[in-house]
């Protein structure tokens, strides 16, 4: 009895945090959405248009948009019921990956950024983001925990 309530906590606790990385994602589709017309739009309207720097923040807002829906698909399985298989795992997983593509294009775009706009550029004043590398490795770091513990499940499985 105790597994089928563990199962529709997890379910009822998913189903909330999916709806809120869904409002993730509509914020970061309406974000991309600006950028880009903020990057193509005044350049058409106004032929000597400043150089914008929008065009360098899309990568940065793809993964991020990235992320967030591999983190809602992995939500969306376990609101389904799909506990802990290959695929919500390999979600949990593709969303860490894209969230250390994305600290590894913010340290490039702001060492880059710093370079153009600065006079004396030092690297003593890059400072990378190092809360978004360690919840990019902790969503890796569960995801390995997952798939590990699928392995033993499979073997005691096989033993019995």
């Amino acid at each position: 009895m105790k597994n089928f309530q563990n199962k529709t906590k997890i379910i009822k606790v998913s189903t909330a945090l999916r709806t809120i990385a869904f409002a993730g994602l509509v914020i970061s589709a309406f974000t991309i959405a600006v950028l880009l017309g903020n990057a193509i739009i005044p350049p058409l309207i106004w032929k000597q248009f400043p150089f914008s720097i929008s065009p360098f923040l899309m990568p940065m807002l793809l993964f991020a948009f990235m992320a967030n829906l591999k983190i809602f698909r992995f939500l969306n399985r376990l609101k389904n019921g799909y506990l802990f298989d290959a695929q919500t795992v390999g979600n949990l997983n593709a969303a860490g990956t894209w969230m250390i593509m994305m600290w590894l294009y913010q340290i490039v775009y702001f060492a880059l950024s710093q370079s153009l706009y600065a006079d004396n550029f030092d690297l003593r004043h890059l400072s990378p983001d190092l809360g978004s590398l360690f919840a990019a490795l902790t969503l890796k770091f569960f995801a390995w925990l997952f798939r590990e513990a699928q392995d033993l499940q499979e073997e005691q499985e096989l033993t019995v």
